[in-house]
């Protein structure tokens, strides 16, 4: 699990750009990405302190973004935007 802190991100965002995920939403908050390293599910949410979170069943070390789960927020951002419109 990650905090969405751009300071944070910004690197696994530079790696997306390169990684060409497709990201399907399976339903609101929970998207399946996928990519050269297979498929990974992520899960936006707001933790207990109203941070918003990732978190995603892939290798990466807790509290690092990993570029599918920054894949995934680009697609939950632009569907949150759409529901509060």
């Amino acid at each position: 699990m990650f905090t969405l802190e751009m300071a944070d991100v910004s690197r696994a965002i530079e790696r997306v750009k390169q990684f060409h995920p497709k990201v399907k939403m399976v339903r609101f908050g929970e998207y399946e990405v996928t990519g050269s390293n297979g498929s990974h599910r992520v899960r936006c949410y707001r933790d207990e302190r109203g941070r918003k979170a990732v978190e995603c069943d892939c290798l990466t070390r807790d509290g690092l973004a990993c570029r599918c789960g920054v894949a995934a927020v680009s697609l939950h951002v632009a569907v949150a935007a759409m529901r509060a419109a």
